[in-house]
């Protein structure tokens, strides 16, 4: 017997003695510990690197902590109280003027209702509020009484007030979009793109479960 019939032969190994090649079976290892390995890798780095996505799917800016309407405290143009009941079961856009509604308010407000109409068959599940801080605002009666569909309010009492201006702050130009049971879920800040707040509106009343019949 020779001296190299005695060596012992390995699967995988060379037979020639020189360097090794991984087998398959070790190729198969190693892809398995990048396929779990990796992710972690990666997370980890995004992490320590605070890495952020530059855009979200929405386009206004979610309310964190989430804010609940006061259940009372509006009163109508006509000065009857507005019981914020009236107002749910559907979603709405509220947008709180602080002063007379002037030739931007008014802008905005025709603006809105372009989106409700664009929302076709789904129209009725979107309402659209004017919150005036001026009860006696002519400007506002004027506009709620050309717009079609728009319900002008004013807050009642200053202890209501405060409740209503801490769930809807008021800031230039911005307006709110607000659940079909009271939440208020995201702010819109002046100058956003209408467009953009008809998709978000559009992916909420295909994704949400509560409907308005």
């Amino acid at each position: 017997m020779t001296t190299a019939s005695m060596v012992p032969h390995f699967p995988g190994a060379s037979p020639s003695g020189g360097g090794e090649r991984p087998t398959g079976s070790m190729r198969t290892l190693w892809l398995l510990l990048a396929i779990f390995v990796l992710p972690f890798v990666g997370g980890t780095s995004l992490y320590l690197f605070d890495w952020r996505p530059q855009r979200f799917g929405n386009h206004g800016e979610l309310v964190q902590p989430l804010r609940v309407l006061p259940s009372e405290g509006l009163r109508r143009a006509d000065g009857q109280p507005l019981v914020t009941a009236e107002l749910q079961g559907v979603w709405w856009l509220a947008m709180p003027v602080g002063s007379a509604c002037e030739k931007q308010c008014e802008g905005d407000q025709e603006a809105m209702y372009r989106l409700h109409v664009a929302l076709n068959k789904e129209q009725t599940q979107l309402r659209r509020v004017l919150i005036t801080d001026v009860p006696a605002d002519a400007t506002a009666r004027t506009v709620a009484s050309r717009i079609p569909d728009l319900t002008l309010a004013t807050w009642s009492g200053a202890a209501n007030a405060a409740a209503w201006r801490d769930a809807l702050p008021l800031r230039d130009g911005a307006f709110y979009l607000v659940d079909p049971i009271g939440n208020v879920m995201m702010r819109y800040d002046a100058g956003t793109e209408m467009r953009g707040v008809l998709k978000d509106i559009e992916r909420l009343l295909k994704y949400s479960w509560i409907r308005h019949e």
